[in-house]
C-alpha cells in the first residue's frame, strides 16, 4: 500500500476497505496461480468466482476463511461433497521477513475453503508474488466436521441414494425447519423433503409459498430418474392454486 493510498484510507474508511480488498485478492490469485497444473480446477476457482477477502476462522482461528461467491452453476460445478484436504509445501517470500514462508489451503468439497501464511499479515505488499515456490507440494485429506446435509444423506436408504446427485442435495430452513433440496425447478424454486421424507414443493411466487406433495419420496424419484415428471405442469398447478 502507498503512501497516498494510505493518505486516502485514513480520509475515507470505504476506500480503505475496497483497497484491502483488493490487495488481498492479488495475493490469493498469485499463491493460487503458482499451484501446478494438475490442480488446475483449484486454480480456476479464484478466476471464474467472486473473491471477497480473508476473514476470522473460528473453526481453525489459525487458518483465515476464504469468502468466495459462485455466480450461476459455478458452486454445484467445482463442488465435490467429500473431497477434503490440506495442501501443503507452497512457499511465499516475505520481504518483511527476509526469508520463505510456509502456505497452507485447505479445500472443504473441493471448494477453497481457508488459507494460513505462516507469520504473516495477509498483506500483498509483504511478498514478493513474483517469488512463490510448488517444488515440495503435497495433497492429504483433511477432516472437517460432518455438516447437517451429509448426516442426512447417510440415514438414507441404498434405493433413495442410488437416485439421488449427492452434490445436489442442500439443506435449507423455512420458518425455523430444516428441509432438503433435492430437485431444481428453476428461478430459485425448488422440491425438498424433510427430517421425515415428506415431499414438499417450494414455489416462492406462488401462494402458499410451500406445498406438501401427495407423493412419496422414492416414487417421486423414480418419477423424475424415469423422466416422468413434468416440471412446467407442476409449477403451472402450483401457481394456479
Amino acid at each position: 500500500m502507498t503512501f497516498l493510498q494510505k493518505m486516502f484510507g485514513a480520509i475515507s474508511p470505504k476506500y480503505k476497505a475496497d483497497l484491502v480488498l483488493r490487495e488481498q485478492e492479488k495475493l490469493f490469485k498469485a499463491i493460487i496461480n503458482a499451484l501446478p497444473d494438475y490442480l488446475s480446477e483449484i486454480k480456476r476457482q479464484p478466476v471464474e468466482n467472486n473473491f471477497w477477502g480473508f476473514k476470522k476462522w473460528s473453526l481453525h482461528p489459525d487458518f483465515k476463511y476464504v469468502e468466495i461467491t459462485y455466480p450461476g452453476e459455478n458452486y454445484i460445478k467445482f463442488k465435490k461433497r467429500g473431497e477434503n484436504s490440506k495442501i501443503s509445501g507452497l512457499k511465499i517470500f516475505s520481504k518483511r521477513n527476509n526469508k520463505f514462508e510456509e502456505i497452507e489451503i485447505l479445500l472443504w468439497d473441493n471448494l477453497l475453503w481457508a488459507i494460513k501464511i505462516h507469520n504473516s499479515n495477509y498483506e500483498a505488499d509483504e511478498f514478493d508474488l513474483s517469488s512463490i515456490k510448488n517444488i515440495n507440494l503435497s495433497q492429504n485429506h483433511f477432516e472437517f466436521p460432518a455438516r447437517k446435509v451429509d448426516l442426512f444423506y447417510d440415514q438414507l436408504d441404498n434405493e433413495i441414494k442410488q437416485r439421488l446427485d449427492y452434490n445436489n442435495v442442500f439443506d435449507t430452513d423455512f420458518d425455523g425447519k430444516t428441509y432438503y433440496e433435492f430437485y431444481d425447478l428453476e428461478d430459485g424454486n425448488y422440491l425438498a423433503v424433510d427430517e421425515n421424507l415428506d415431499v414438499y414443493s417450494f414455489v416462492y411466487a406462488a401462494d402458499p409459498v410451500i406445498a406438501k406433495m401427495k407423493i412419496s419420496f422414492i416414487d417421486l424419484l423414480k418419477e423424475i430418474s424415469n423422466n416422468q415428471f413434468n416440471k412446467e405442469l407442476h409449477l403451472h398447478e402450483r401457481y394456479k392454486s
